[in-house]
Parts: structure tokens; C-alpha cells; sequence
């Protein structure tokens, strides 16, 4: 098993005031997945969480 298939499910079961639909998600040494949480399908990936972070932004908007 993936070593961040626990942390995958763990992000699902999160209860937010309202769910964010692209989550990133640690696969790594300094790699981030960008998700989304309602497939758990990865749409996009970066080396530094800043980066990460502002994918699942523009991928929200």
C-alpha cells in the first residue's frame, strides 16, 4: 500500500464549514498532490507547498 493512503483518507473524513474541493496532500520529500476530495483523483502535483497551494486556488476558482 502507498505509503499516503492513510493521510488520503484521513483529508476525507475532515469536516470543514465549506469543504474545499481541491486538497494537497503530501507524497513526499517535498512533493505535494493536488486532489480532489470528492474523487481522491490527483490533478496536479508541485515540489514546494506554496506552490501546491496556489494550484488547488486556481484550480477552486
Amino acid at each position: 500500500m502507498h505509503e499516503n493512503t492513510e493521510i488520503r483518507r484521513e483529508a476525507q473524513r475532515i469536516s470543514w464549514p465549506e469543504k474545499p474541493r481541491f486538497i494537497v496532500i503530501p507524497a513526499g520529500i517535498a512533493f505535494y498532490h493536488v486532489t480532489d476530495s470528492c474523487t481522491g483523483r490527483v490533478k496536479g502535483f508541485r515540489r514546494r507547498h506554496e506552490d501546491a497551494c496556489e494550484l488547488a486556488r486556481h484550480l477552486e476558482g
